[in-house]
């Protein structure tokens, strides 16, 4: 299994070479697919939602394939049909640890801003309410 640092600065860089159109359509089919599978999340309250959303993340921050992934896309797919904020206080080391592997494989850009790249790569995916 890869170290948590090598893990996270190969996510960097594939997120960091897209451009916003492809995560548009990402997000667009990401949440096409939810509701062809059922939309599972969908009677399950805000808090727990947010709570599965939480789970799922901190276990994508350290291995990003797995059932984790789908849960985390579905959780979130749910939260934006809804639009609610997702919850990024639950997750604040894992997002720390992400903040750290971009300084670590891009140290001048975030020299300058660096929350801004993490910000990115969470509104990238939808993760923001904005």
């Amino acid at each position: 299994m890869s170290s948590p640092m090598t893990t996270a600065a190969k996510l960097v860089q594939r997120v960091a070479a897209r451009p916003r159109a492809w995560f548009d359509n990402e997000l667009f089919e990401q949440t096409r697919d939810y509701l062809r599978r059922g939309r599972r999340f969908e009677t399950l309250g805000t808090e727990p939602l947010q709570l599965t959303w939480a789970k799922a993340f901190r276990q994508f921050a350290w291995r990003n394939t797995g059932d984790h992934v789908r849960d985390m896309d579905d959780a979130g797919a749910e939260l934006r049909l809804r639009g609610v904020a997702f919850p990024t206080h639950l997750v604040a080391a894992e997002v720390q640890q992400l903040q750290s592997a971009i300084r670590w494989v891009d140290p001048a850009t975030a020299a300058d801003k660096p929350d801004r790249a993490i910000e990115d790569f969470i509104g990238q995916r939808g993760m923001t309410n904005h």
